[in-house]
């Protein structure tokens, strides 16, 4: 029997039976002002072991479909929003367990080319698509144990590089996914060391814990991406520790009067710089079941109201997104009436605390002067008609809804704008030949734009336009025309003669110009 399983029984588990799976609803997604939250944790205790949640506040929640795999002496959860799943390490029954949050079952992970072997931590890259986990078992030379990995789509796995670092029993497992980083604890040292590889295999080392107690029995990691800090469940000293991610700085967090009962499994948010853990000695007891603490100081443990308890641990936070930016309405450059909205920017997952708020899906809603478009639901539109327009986009998860509106975007009505030359030079009784040039100096194309010649009344008898109209058709915003329209000179004309062209059937702006009428050579 190796050092970790002893661990286990001294924490008086038992034997698991068979139980009667319990699907209830997880709650009805609505639109939020504020962000929804939900806590999960898995009851090492329960027969068999259950996965429970329940509201941040402790209302609500039930148990999770675990129909389709079996787990058994869990020891660690990790969530992947891309597949809606929650990961959990089912050390007895040596398999990496997927659970389903839309209440449709569990699975077990394929891992080809890799084995599992008492898996004691684990970790979700979402970028990477991989699943890491401790293997606290296997070979005992050149070391006992290993760190592995496999693609969440089953397509293969492998063992981590260790060179350089400790590994003696790894317990609890930490991902650092942006210095791509796996931090895990040694459980078969006393005191503690805490070690680290890097995912592209090539090693790792120990890590630097100066300034912090020193650490024995390590039953939780979580990372602070923000402040860089690795923090970790420091149970026999009933402490919980930190240390800075590049080593040393270290110390302790002051959890006041939270209760600290045999915790495992350690959570972090980063947003609100709050704590959670499992309070797994508190059995059954509802009572701050989950034990939370602000870094900057205030008690915020959860007592589950109605969902089951019992040994409590490896909590998950699931939260509903979080609006960073608002979205950004963008033209085609090739079509100004053709409108773009960009989904926005969003909080990221937390995957080294075990905080998840990434959206996984977006919907939009076009307005019009602040009012909604009905049916203009896409990421474009084909605008036509003039005004202000803008964009909703709702994110939504697993937990619940958010929106943010972009800026408003002014669409302008089409306005045809003609340009000829200014004068023209003919001889009685010849054609003055005009080249009318359009651009729509507005966003919508026209619809029925034309050309029109219009004469003041004295040059009535002495001009004739041929023809009168012509059209430009539908000329797009921004876009350009043009057509050519001639005027007949009498015979009998002398002198200037002003002429100005018009447009019709659409809102534009006339050109004026004149005929010369050339007198004949004496």
């Amino acid at each position: 029997m190796s050092f970790v399983d002893s661990h286990r029984i001294s924490r008086g588990h038992a034997a698991m039976a068979a139980f009667a799976f319990v699907l209830v609803a997880l709650f009805t997604i609505a639109t939020r002002a504020q962000a929804a939250e939900t806590i999960y944790w898995d009851n090492y205790d329960a027969s068999p072991p259950s996965v429970s949640f329940a509201g941040i506040d402790g209302g609500g929640g039930g148990s999770l479909n675990l129909s389709g795999a079996e787990l058994d002496d869990p020891e660690g959860m990790a969530y992947d929003s891309v597949t809606n799943r929650l990961f959990v390490a089912s050390s007895s029954s040596e398999q990496i367990v997927f659970v389903n949050l839309d209440g449709s079952g569990a699975g077990v992970l394929a891992t080809p080319g890799v084995s599992v072997e008492e898996p004691e931590g684990i970790a979700v890259d979402p970028a990477t698509r991989i699943v890491y986990w401790t293997n606290a078992d296997g070979p005992t030379a050149p070391a006992e144990g290993s760190i592995a990995w496999a693609r969440i789509d089953g397509s293969g796995g492998g063992l981590l590089s260790t060179t350089g670092a400790t590994l003696e029993s790894p317990f609890r497992l930490a991902l650092d996914p942006v210095a791509g980083r796996v931090y895990w604890d040694n459980a078969k040292l006393g005191p503690d060391v805490i070690s680290w590889a890097n995912v592209n295999n090539s090693g790792g080392g120990d890590l630097n814990l100066s300034g912090a107690t020193p650490p024995e029995s390590v039953n939780g990691f979580a990372l602070d991406p923000a402040g860089g800090r690795l923090y970790w469940l420091n149970n026999s000293k009933k402490k919980i520790s930190f240390a800075s991610l590049g080593g040393g700085g270290g110390g302790d967090v002051n959890y006041g009067t939270a209760l600290y009962d045999g915790p495992y499994g350690l959570a972090f948010d980063p947003s609100l710089a709050r704590l959670y853990w499992g309070n797994y000695g508190a059995g059954e007891s509802r009572t701050e079941a989950i034990g939370s603490v602000l870094l900057g100081g205030g008690v915020n443990s959860i007592s589950p109201v109605t969902a089951p308890v019992n040994g409590p641990q490896d909590p998950v936070i699931l939260k509903s997104p979080t609006g960073t930016g608002a979205p950004t309405v963008s033209r085609s450059a090739t079509t100004r009436s053709s409108l773009t909205c960009s989904s926005g920017s969003w909080g990221a997952d937390f995957p080294g605390s075990f905080v998840y708020q990434a959206p996984r899906t977006f919907t939009y809603q076009w307005t019009l002067n602040g009012a909604p478009i009905g049916g203009a639901t896409a990421a474009t539109l084909e605008t036509t008609k003039p005004g202000s327009y803008g964009c909703v986009v709702t994110a939504a998860n697993q937990t619940g809804n958010a929106a943010q509106t972009s800026a408003s975007v002014n669409v302008k009505a089409a306005t045809v704008k003609l340009t000829t030359k200014k004068k023209a030079k003919v001889k009685a009784g010849g054609v003055a030949t005009f080249k009318i040039k359009a651009v729509n100096q507005g966003d919508l194309k026209s619809k029925n734009a034309r050309v029109c010649v219009k004469l003041p009344s004295k040059a009535k008898k002495a001009l004739k336009a041929k023809p009168k109209c012509k059209p430009f058709g539908k000329v797009k915003g921004g876009g350009k025309d043009s057509a050519k329209l001639k005027i007949k000179v009498g015979a009998n004309a002398s002198g200037t003669y002003k002429v100005t062209f018009q447009v019709k059937g659409s809102p534009g702006k006339a050109a004026k110009s004149k005929i010369v009428v050339i007198a004949p050579k004496k």
